[in-house]
């Protein structure tokens, strides 16, 4: 069965057919980094013209690479916590959970617009333990049957650059304020990635105007002044992972070069863990 047209969601919504789009793609590769069969099967259900999401050379590969960085993260954090919360903001057609594959302890809350939810639920199989929340992130109400007394981690990919640097204060603070204790993980973008957002082609592919501006910073402890209960923890960047060791030899050079450079290896794959 198809989904409905997509001219419902806005610019900023379509940009989870990119992701999509790029996991898809990395699950059909002869060697992929990330290995997602799912989504390759959701975006053929999908009745959209994937041909106008537009990819530029080493796009998809970088998806995959910060996803299974992120992957690691939360499977990590639940080896540790069997009986954790999982919060995915802005959760779009990600198929987080499906990969980790989680305990029956966890408990998972996927997080996005009510149109997005919906879409999800017409494309994604059904899972124990899966609670999605139809609301936009800045809605107050939204964390109200979230449990708070567990511990709790919580993984954004792409959605907090995409916001305002206001919306980001507000939606961590209630964040942190609302769980007992856990962790934030997502990819982050330098400022001068996130000031050219709506520069990018890719982005641009979906519908985001070419003056957009997302949200971002040049060292990851400028977070902690935006929550101070937010504190740093590691950072990874793509030209570090071990997943390069199975690119081709002229990559693993040029990853090698950049892994050296931290300024431009964060301009990559960037991934920042906080504890709160």
């Amino acid at each position: 069965m198809t989904t409905p047209t997509l001219d419902h969601l806005t610019p900023v919504q379509k940009t989870l057919l990119i992701t999509l789009k790029e996991r898809a793609l990395d699950s059909r590769a002869r060697n992929p980094i990330l290995g997602d069969p799912l989504a390759d099967d959701v975006m053929r259900r999908i009745d959209y013209d994937f041909d106008t999401v537009k990819l530029t050379a080493g796009v998809p590969l970088g998806i995959a690479l910060r996803s299974k960085m992120l992957d690691r993260a939360v499977r990590d954090f639940l080896a540790a916590h069997p009986n954790a919360v999982v919060v995915e903001l802005g959760c779009g057609l990600e198929t987080r959970m499906f990969r980790v594959d989680p305990p029956a302890g966890v408990d998972w809350y996927d997080v996005d617009f009510e149109e997005v939810i919906g879409l999800r639920r017409r494309v994604l199989p059904e899972r124990a333990g899966a609670h999605p929340i139809g609301a936009s992130l800045t809605d107050p109400d939204w964390l109200d049957g979230v449990p708070a007394d567990r511990p709790t981690i919580i993984v954004a990919d792409g959605v907090l650059g995409f916001l305002s640097e206001d919306d980001n204060r507000q939606i961590l603070t209630r964040l942190t304020d609302h769980f007992a204790g856990g962790e934030l993980v997502f990819n982050a973008y330098t400022r001068l990635v996130a000031r050219l957002m709506g520069s990018n082609a890719v982005v641009r592919s979906v519908g985001v105007p070419k003056g957009y501006r997302g949200f971002g910073f040049d060292d990851p402890r400028e977070l902690e002044k935006l929550n101070p209960r937010l504190t740093f923890i590691e950072e990874q960047v793509g030209y570090r992972a071990p997943e390069v060791a199975q690119l081709s030899w002229p990559m693993r050079a040029i990853s090698g070069i950049f892994a050296r450079w931290p300024s431009q290896a964060r301009r990559g794959v960037w991934v920042v863990r906080y504890r709160f």
